[in-house]
């Protein structure tokens, strides 16, 4: 079983090294023999955390050698197809964000070549991604949560915003980048919603492995057995030339032997994967200090006098940020039926079973606005799920996209098969 006390350890030592050799690497100054012993250290400490590097990076240096710019990681298979298209189309045609996206999925048969074509033809500055072809899936034999950061770690972005594919935002995702604690530490987290007061596993696990924590781990739900869950992973915004050693340690927490032996054991999934490794090297991280509220209408499936829908963050103005867990009043249970986007409400006291919140004394209504927008989001699934039963079919044709002046002057011909400007034949 992996020691956690004992990956902490090297994980500290590995910043260290890194950040000492990190000026001498980029001097072009690493083979200089009075750096070999201290190099070939590293290179050994580097292979035994991270195999799975290997052979795609060189090492780590070279994570963000080729990065740059901004843009949306989202990860998808097969099934949570019918969520990412509908939240992409959001993206660009109700939220109107151009940030590039890449769409991760895992292995050749986790997206199907016809869902990887609609997806890179109906949205401009969109590529799919297999993380298989970049990170050695012999060490990690990904599966479901463990995919997330490690495609944040491989995107071609310098700073990135993960999205889960059933999360919605009411405004551009592109403020994200703009929040001051993002721009303080090159991080922002959301805090989840409060569940399971009494929970001490959180805070006896935390304490039998760091040897040394960030006073907001004191502040935590966790540390005060508040809450069994502190993060919400449904959004996630990393700067990785600022934080990389952090993104690292959260990668490896997520690691075939360490999440199942470790920290899938201790924790729901990837969600606080991000926060405590960032803690086990001492990377700064920021929360926006609100936690999770509910999106929905009164007493949609509960008591009449309470919220009930999906999980809803809010922004530093305290405003409707964004949502998760779909269109749907529970996806998992009623496949056709959408919510209600009247109320939204803050509160700490859940109802877990109807996902509503008890408290009542701060229930708002949407605005006009907000109504239309998430309007808008149904409509585009509506027409989305049209699209999915021609590809289940095998009758989808893309849409074509071209430039028409580049046509006629005999540049460019439609590919009928991709739906793509192609080189026109002489």
């Amino acid at each position: 079983m992996p020691d956690f006390t004992s990956l902490t350890t090297q994980e500290r030592t590995f910043k260290v090294l890194f950040q000492y050799l990190d000026p001498i690497v980029a001097a072009g100054e690493i083979y200089e023999p009075q750096y070999k012993d201290v190099w070939t250290f590293y290179l050994q400490l580097e292979r035994t955390l991270y195999p799975w590097l290997k052979p795609y990076y060189q090492n780590a240096f070279h994570l963000t050698n080729s990065t740059e710019g901004r843009g949306i990681v989202i990860c998808i298979g097969n099934h949570q197809f019918q969520y990412a298209a509908t939240t992409i189309r959001a993206i660009r045609e109700v939220l109107k964000s151009t940030l590039p996206i890449e769409v991760f999925y895992i292995r050749e048969n986790d997206l199907t070549p016809a869902r990887r074509l609609y997806l890179e033809t109906e949205f401009e500055n969109l590529v799919t991604r297999q993380v298989v072809s970049r990170i050695n899936d012999r060490y990690t034999r990904f599966g479901g949560w463990a995919l997330k950061p490690y495609a944040v770690l491989t995107s071609s972005f310098s700073e990135v915003i993960l999205m889960d594919a059933d999360s919605y935002f009411f405004k551009k995702p592109d403020m994200l980048f703009d929040d001051a604690g993002y721009r303080k530490t090159g991080t922002l987290f959301f805090y989840d919603r409060t569940l399971f007061s009494g929970w001490e596993t959180g805070r006896n696990w935390l304490s039998s492995f760091l040897p040394t924590m960030s006073s907001l781990v004191e502040t935590t739900r966790w540390w005060n057995f508040k809450s069994a869950h502190e993060q919400e992973s449904g959004v996630v915004v990393i700067n990785k030339k600022r934080s990389l050693l952090g993104l690292l340690a959260t990668c490896k927490m997520n690691d075939k032997k360490e999440r199942d032996q470790v920290t899938y054991k201790h924790v729901h999934g990837d969600k606080e994967t991000f926060w405590v490794g960032y803690e086990m090297v001492q990377t700064p991280y920021s929360f926006i200090k609100t936690y999770g509220g509910v999106i929905g209408g009164l007493g949609d499936a509960g008591d009449p006098s309470m919220v009930c829908g999906n999980q809803l963050h809010f922004g530093v103005d305290r405003q409707p940020l964004w949502f998760n867990g779909g269109l749907l009043r529970d996806k998992n249970q009623w496949p056709d039926r959408y919510l209600k986007f009247t109320h939204y409400a803050e509160g700490n006291d859940w109802e877990f079973g109807t996902s509503c919140i008890k408290d009542t004394d701060r229930i708002r209504e949407f605005t006009a606005e907000e109504q239309k927008i998430a309007a808008k989001f149904v409509e585009l699934d509506q027409l989305r799920r049209k699209d999915e039963e021609k590809i289940q079919q095998g009758l989808w044709k893309p849409t074509v996209h071209f430039d028409k002046e580049k046509e006629k002057e005999g540049v460019v011909e439609i590919d009928p098969l991709v739906g793509k400007e192609v080189p026109k034949e002489p």
